[in-house]
């Protein structure tokens, strides 16, 4: 990492960058270039140099990072500080991205801000957005060569244009791009988008190009950003290998959109829950999404952790397979005595001050149902999180016990 970083900013001050900061962990990076400022998690190019298979790819990762992510939108002539609306009109398009994604980076700019609490509500967010269906949002994205910026609110108002007005026309520009090989079937009963443009799967928000599939009942997933897979829900090998394909696709890639299927109903998606023989699949590609939305959410929370002395533990949400099975499921430990952001997870352990070594382990439902009252909600916070500081009593305990799992 620390030759990655001589490198990061060998690079930056050839490009005239000045005042560069970097941190080794988290992996980040600040300078000023054209007068303005830039702060960079480098968390993403970090993992993608290690899956990148020899030198030259590994180049080529660092390079397209550089120039894409850190330098283009800092460059003078860059679409996004043009003033005038009609001329970024037309390189307007929509971004499907998650709740969890818009709050994390949310978070980490309130971090780089030395804010005490991060800023996630749509009047003041710096990147509005429009609600889809259960986690996933729609944002506006300024289409480059190399790159896509988004668009915040301090550049619609500088362009006197609200965001809906603005979100219509790149809905209209995302209907005009070329068709080039459209649906194509890569295996029986799975299709994938394959306009070859990086906006795959922003066309769910074009449900009757979905329906051009030939698909009567789409069941969609868009494991990555340039990924839109399209199954039926009627066709159980068809959404097996959809399942199968994301779950290759999640171990080769590490940056990741989401892997939450939604189902198309008419116009209208809503979330997919899949046939009884295929939900431990579907349901351990949720589970390993969630768990590392947590991560990157308890590494940013605990940033502040020196700051304030009182700040709560940030609990983990872990993973576990089961033996003789291939089913994961996530955990997270409410301790005895220790103020916890809990994460929620599939299972919760119970922790006990008189019993370290037996903890019971219930479902989310379980424990909510029977130590709900304890549960505090926190603002802000997407994963979200309930702050526990008291430990269920005795009466309490022996409950969660009765329909402990493990």
């Amino acid at each position: 990492m620390a030759d990655v970083l001589k490198r990061l900013v060998r690079r930056l001050d050839d490009a005239g960058a000045t005042a560069i900061t970097v941190n080794e962990d988290p992996p980040q990076v600040r300078f000023t270039l054209n007068g303005g400022q830039m702060h960079s998690n480098l968390t993403h190019l970090m993992r993608d140099l290690l899956r990148a298979n020899g030198r030259r790819a590994r180049e080529v990762e660092f390079d397209r990072y550089l120039e894409g992510t850190i330098l283009r939108p800092m460059s003078a002539d860059a679409p996004e500080h043009s003033e005038d609306y009609a001329s970024v009109r037309a390189h307007l398009l929509p971004l499907l991205r998650t709740r969890a994604d818009m709050a994390i980076s949310a978070l980490d700019l309130a971090n780089a801000a030395g804010q005490v609490q991060p800023v996630l509500t749509r009047a003041s967010n710096e990147t509005p957005f429009r609600h889809i269906v259960g986690d996933y949002v729609a944002i506006l994205g300024l289409d480059a060569p190399e790159s896509t910026a988004r668009v915040g609110q301090g550049m619609l108002d500088k362009w006197g244009v609200s965001f809906d007005t603005a979100f219509d026309d790149a809905l209209d520009n995302l209907r005009g791009l070329p068709e080039d090989l459209g649906w194509q079937q890569i295996a029986p009963g799975l299709w994938q988008g394959a306009w070859n443009d990086s906006y795959e799967p922003s066309r769910l928000l074009l449900p009757d190009l979905i329906y051009r599939s030939g698909v009567a009942h789409p069941v969609a997933m868009v494991p990555l950003r340039h990924v839109l897979l399209v199954a039926d829900e009627n066709d159980i090998a068809g959404l097996a290998l959809m399942a199968a394909m994301c779950k290759q696709l999640r171990q080769e890639h590490s940056r990741w959109l989401s892997f939450r299927p939604l189902r198309l109903v008419e116009r209208t998606w809503l979330p997919f829950e899949a046939p009884e023989p295929l939900r431990q699949m579907f349901q351990e590609l949720i589970s390993v999404e969630d768990s590392e939305d947590y991560s990157a959410q308890k590494r940013l929370l605990e940033q502040r952790g020196p700051q304030d002395a009182s700040a709560p533990f940030v609990g983990s949400a872990q993973l576990v397979q089961f033996k003789d099975s291939e089913r994961v499921v996530s955990y997270s430990v409410w301790s005895d005595g220790v103020d916890t952001l809990l994460p929620h997870t599939d299972l919760v352990a119970f922790a006990s001050l008189d019993q370290p070594d037996q903890s019971m382990i219930v479902s989310w439902a379980d424990a909510v149902r029977i130590a709900g009252h304890y549960m505090q909600p926190v603002d802000g916070l997407h994963p979200p999180r309930m702050r526990v500081n008291i430990f269920p009593n005795a009466d309490e305990q022996a409950q969660l016990n009765a329909v402990k799992v493990l």
